[in-house]
C-alpha cells in the first residue's frame, strides 16, 4: 500500500507539473515572448542582372577594355558623384542623384576610381522625360569631372569601335 501511495503522489506531481508547464506556455505566448515563425517575404531572385541588350553590350565592353578598367553595372549615381559639403539645399541636390543609376561605370583597377560612365541609350531616351533625365545626368557628371559615353542600344557591338570611343574619352591615369 505504501508503494501505491508513492506512485499516486508521483502521478499527481507529474500532472501538476504538466498543467503548470501548459499554463506557463500560454502566458508566455500571450505576453508576446514567443513569436510565430516569420512569414516569407515576397521577394524573388531576378533571373538575370542585365537585360539582353545590356548583356550583349557588356560582352563587347569586356573585349574592348581588355582588362584596362574594372566594369561595374547599374551603379547608383550618388555612389559615383556627391554633393559638395556646405552646398546650400544639400538634401535637395542629393535627392536628384540618389534614385538615379548609370548603366556602366569604368574604374581604374588599382584604386577603383571612376574614369568613365557609359549609358546604353534605348528608345526610352528619346522621350521628353528621358531626354530631360539624360541632360541632368550628363551635366552633373561633367560638372563633377566625369565623361559620359552614350551608346545607342542595338543588337550587336563592335569591340574595336567601342575601344576607340573609350580611348578618345579617357587619358592614361597614374594613381
Amino acid at each position: 500500500m505504501g508503494s501505491l501511495i508513492v506512485v499516486l503522489v508521483a502521478l499527481v506531481a507529474l500532472v501538476v507539473l504538466g498543467l503548470m508547464a501548459a499554463v506557463a506556455l500560454v502566458l508566455v505566448k500571450k505576453a508576446g515572448m514567443l513569436k510565430p515563425a516569420a512569414e516569407k517575404l515576397p521577394y524573388t531572385k531576378q533571373d538575370y542582372f542585365f537585360t539582353k541588350a545590356e548583356r550583349s553590350f557588356y560582352g563587347a565592353l569586356k573585349q574592348a577594355i581588355a582588362g584596362r578598367f574594372e566594369i561595374f553595372g547599374k551603379v547608383r549615381l550618388a555612389d559615383v558623384i556627391g554633393v559638395a559639403k556646405g552646398t546650400p539645399e544639400w538634401q535637395r541636390h542629393f535627392n536628384r542623384i540618389n534614385q538615379k543609376h548609370v548603366d556602366f561605370l569604368l574604374c581604374e583597377p588599382k584604386f577603383v576610381a571612376p574614369v568613365l560612365v557609359i549609358e546604353l541609350d534605348d528608345s526610352s531616351h528619346n522621350r521628353p522625360k528621358g531626354q530631360e533625365r539624360d541632360k541632368f545626368v550628363d551635366r552633373a557628371l561633367h560638372d563633377a569631372g566625369l565623361q559620359v559615353l552614350r551608346v545607342p542600344a542595338k543588337a550587336g557591338y563592335d569591340p574595336a569601335e567601342l575601344r576607340a570611343e573609350i580611348d578618345r574619352l579617357t587619358m592614361p591615369v597614374d594613381y
